[in-house]
């Protein structure tokens, strides 16, 4: 279900509770955020009700979602949401009512096989990434399709698109990506393999390759039989994870290890790092065993109950929660820091950074959105 709620930031001034130090070092500015955001961080709210949803579960398959990858709101109010399902682009107006698709499944011109959204470029550009063709794609959203081109070889590792600089280059990257030519080994338990991210234009060249970054926490298991390798990957509970955000200038990495974020500019060098003094916390028996029942909750029956326990119980706990758990940036250049969950924990809380790399707010969001 696409759903969109209104947002309302009355101050994103500095908050009195909160300072924040900064100092450059070696061409990188430092961000250090202390303090406590207190009663005055109220002021960055979102309604508690929906403007608008689009998806249903019968009727019209044109209001009918499968595997949504990306929705964007046009300056003109219109919707857009990349339906991979179909393999369409949908168009809707402001009040929700279906107007166009672009594309549909296959491999030619105009049609998708793992559509997802990067970014919209101009009013309605939208900027269509096939994960699985390796292809970007201009749509404007009253036209329909524009062209495509293939990201050229050198652009490695997965194409999961992360967003689009104000250049019109995507960023592409992240995400577990292995290959039996690639000269790295797998073995069972325990593995953290790096990743990487780069940039590319509309023409599928690289521009920027930003280099490796700590990857997702897997626990494997690799079976081999003569030539042949099998193996199934599954995230390590409370793991660390790569996560990616795009601003017009800039892109955001995080891995969770530790309170902190970096930031590298269009040319793949690192320019700043934003800090926030908090504690991390601890995984707890009893938090272990709230994520063991809220995954056995899932199952259909109790074998596969059973099968769900023993994987947990041959999994490596952390010793804390991740630092956060996603990063994203908005359109006036604020990022968003979600807060990791303990198991039970419906509501998503974000820490609110300003475009200078202060801490100025926070924000709870609506369950399920």
């Amino acid at each position: 279900v696409a759903l969109f709620a209104g947002f309302i930031a009355c101050d994103s001034g500095p908050t009195p509770g909160l300072r924040t130090e900064t100092r450059d070092s070696a061409h990188v500015t430092i961000f250090e955020n202390f303090g406590e955001l207190g009663q005055e961080a109220g002021t960055w709210s979102v309604g508690p009700d929906p403007l608008l949803t689009i998806g249903s579960f019968e009727g019209d398959s044109l209001y009918q979602l499968f595997r949504v990858q990306g929705a964007a709101r046009l300056d003109d109010g219109r919707l857009a949401v990349v339906n991979a399902g179909s393999g369409q682009v949908r168009i809707y107006d402001g009040d929700g009512r279906f107007l166009v698709a672009h594309g549909r499944k296959g491999e030619g011109p105009g049609e998708f096989e793992s559509p997802a959204l990067a970014g919209v470029i101009g009013a309605d550009t939208l900027v269509i990434v096939d994960t699985q063709l390796r292809r970007i794609s201009p749509v404007q959203a009253g036209i329909g399709f524009l062209r495509s081109a293939r990201l050229e070889d050198e652009i490695g590792g997965a194409a999961f698109p992360q967003g689009v600089f104000s250049d019109g280059t995507v960023l592409v990257g992240g995400g577990f990506y292995w290959s039996s030519d690639s000269g790295a080994e797998l073995t069972d338990g325990y593995t953290r393999q790096t990743t990487s991210y780069q940039s590319a234009t509309l023409d599928g060249a690289l521009r920027t390759d930003f280099g490796s970054f700590p990857g997702s926490e897997f626990f494997m298991n690799v079976r081999q039989s003569g030539g042949a390798v099998s193996m199934s990957a599954r995230l390590i509970p409370f793991g660390k994870h790569a996560m990616a955000a795009v601003a017009p200038d800039r892109m955001y990495f995080g891995s969770g290890d530790r309170w902190e974020i970096e930031g590298y500019g269009v040319d793949g060098r690192l320019d700043r790092l934003i800090r926030l003094d908090r504690k991390l916390v601890p995984v707890t028996q009893a938090l272990a065993a709230a994520y063991a029942e809220e995954e056995v909750a899932q199952a259909e029956d109790e074998a596969e109950a059973r099968e769900i326990r023993q994987g947990i119980e041959e999994m490596p706990l952390p010793e804390s929660l991740p630092a956060y758990a996603a990063l994203q940036v908005d359109k006036v250049g604020h990022l968003w820091v979600e807060r990791s969950r303990e198991p039970g924990d419906p509501i998503p809380v974000f820490d609110v950074f300003g475009p200078d790399g202060a801490l100025v707010g926070e924000a709870s969001l609506p369950v399920n959105l």
